[in-house]
């Protein structure tokens, strides 16, 4: 992956983050807040950059080394000497200064040339990485955002069952003080709407429990979501249509894939970094260096020295370390392999999940649409036969609750088939900016569903 991937895909993510509508939040402009917002996205962004430096550390060990050493000091010397006449001492006090510039260019080294090619596996492995950190920021906001969509769409159903329930309790009520009813109508809608109150406060509960995750991805509250638009949804198949095309697809530009295959790369650099050790190094050596009364017998003596020559280092004996240090890269790089091999069965069982929710969640929400009509046509006939005398207060009640159960399934399976189809983008690494636009526009603001 080129060096330029983070700036320039971060740029084009977080360009133009332009709210849905006046007070309103929507599915697209969250996900952009979340890439400046979310803890998790920005730690691993951070890693990378910190991850990214083993590419210049590495280079630089193949570069030229130019180093600089020096001293210089006032010395003072006694002496003190035998002779014919006794001991006999002398006192020195002199200048020494010492410099020497050192360049070394490296010719012959195995480990730095291996540490350099592993070095561009792993950024390689932390770019693709913070490819995946992208789509998975875009799945889990879209998860919470349907999320919040649904608990508050159940609260909705509930809330209309409890009009419904609270209508026929007093419909049954004054049919019994009109002699018309029966006592056992009016506690069948007393505690029809008691047990639905009930799982109102469950409902509540959810509800904001999921409000909560979705604020801790862009760290502020919330105005009210934009909506899921039934009118604006496409209900298609997914594009290609063979889920042979999604699974090849994936298995080559899956990020979490090439993460794995890079580290794979890089593992199989460390064993020939460990094999390197039975190998010797040549470097080329120029220096010069420049002294004067180095000593107490060079007093006022001064040197200039240039030296270029090569420098060899033979190993011979470690020990087994490094026989040691092979055994274990060779075993780091089987388990890198075989890391790789169950992300691609689990890539690949994943892409078959979702392609399968994504085609057969056009079928289920067409099901469920034709569920929720059949069961307004049923509450419907039930109140004429009621009316009529042919049905009572119960069976009211249950068609109202049929209803309810009809249009839950019918919002889960929508949110269902959303979801499915943006996790299928993501698994092939096509869950962009553009795709993100796409899903948003199938949403409206609220009071306009």
């Amino acid at each position: 992956m080129k060096k330029t991937f983070v700036p320039r895909l971060l740029g084009a993510l977080l360009a133009g983050a332009v709210p849905f509508s006046a007070g309103a939040d929507d599915l697209l402009s969250l996900y952009r807040e979340a890439l400046v917002a979310d803890a998790t996205f920005l730690a691993t962004q951070a890693d990378m950059l910190a991850q990214r430096e083993v590419l210049p550390q590495a280079r630089a060990q193949l570069l030229p080394n130019l180093s600089f050493s020096g001293s210089k000091g006032k010395n003072t010397t006694d002496q003190t000497s035998q002779s014919i006449f006794g001991p006999t001492s002398s006192e020195y006090d002199y200048d020494s200064h010492n410099y020497v510039l050192v360049l070394r260019q490296p010719l012959f080294r195995p480990y730095t040339l291996a540490a350099y090619l592993q070095s561009r596996a792993q950024v390689e492995s932390v770019d693709a990485t913070l490819e995946w950190a992208v789509q998975d920021v875009a799945v889990r906001v879209s998860s919470a955002y349907f999320d919040v969509l649904f608990a508050q769409s159940d609260v909705n159903v509930n809330q209309a069952q409890q009009d419904a329930c609270a209508a026929q309790l007093a419909y049954t009520e004054k049919a019994f003080t009109a002699g018309a009813g029966t006592r056992t109508d009016i506690d069948e809608a007393r505690s029809r709407l008691d047990l639905i109150r009930a799982q109102a406060l469950e409902l509540q509960y959810r509800l904001e429990y999921v409000q909560d995750a979705l604020k801790t991805l862009v760290n502020r509250p919330l105005t009210p979501l934009a909506l899921l638009d039934p009118e604006r949804l496409e209900l298609a198949r997914p594009d290609p249509g063979r889920l042979e095309d999604w699974v090849q697809e994936a298995e080559t530009v899956n990020p979490q894939l090439k993460s794995l295959r890079a580290r794979v790369e890089a593992a199989e650099s460390e064993v020939w970094k460990a094999r390197s050790g039975h190998l010797p190094t040549v470097d080329l050596i120029a220096q010069r260096s420049k002294s004067e009364s180095e000593s107490n017998t060079s007093i006022g003596s001064k040197y200039d020295t240039k030296m270029v020559g090569l420098q060899v280092n033979i190993p011979i004996f470690s020990g087994g370390y490094v026989n040691s240090t092979v055994r274990q890269a060779r075993a780091e790089l089987e388990k890198q392999r075989q890391q790789l091999e169950a992300m691609r069965r689990d890539i690949d069982l994943k892409v078959r999940k979702e392609f399968d929710a994504a085609t057969q969640g056009v079928r289920w929400v067409e099901a469920y649409d034709q569920a929720v009509r059949s069961a307004e046509q049923t509450l419907f006939s039930t109140k004429k036969g009621f009316l009529a005398g042919k049905r009572n207060s119960l069976d009211i009640l249950n068609a109202e609750q049929s209803l309810a159960a009809a249009r839950r399934d019918l919002n889960r399976g929508r949110y269902q088939y959303v979801l499915a189809r943006l996790q299928l983008l993501a698994l092939v690494g096509r869950l962009d900016d553009d795709e993100m636009l796409r899903f948003n526009g199938w949403l409206t603001r609220p009071g306009n569903s």
